[in-house]
């Protein structure tokens, strides 16, 4: 279960970063702007993705079943 809690942080700080990018949406004055607003976005969320399934993983490897959807 310790060696969750780092994962678990992670998971936490790139949830947030999504979420500040989120709010912080607005207007842009070009295109270009509105593109890598978006890519940055998208990274974001790969990234809360990937440490959810690390999460996941963790479980699956301490046994605990958890994790199963269903």
């Amino acid at each position: 279960m310790i060696a969750m809690l780092p994962a678990v942080h992670s998971f936490l700080q790139a949830h947030d970063r999504y979420l500040a990018l989120d709010e912080a949406r607005s207007g842009f004055g070009s295109a270009r702007e509105r593109e890598l607003y978006h890519i940055e976005m998208m990274k974001a969320y790969l990234e809360v993705q990937y440490r959810a399934r690390v999460i996941a993983g963790l479980q699956y490897a301490d046994g605990m079943d958890f994790a199963d959807a269903h």
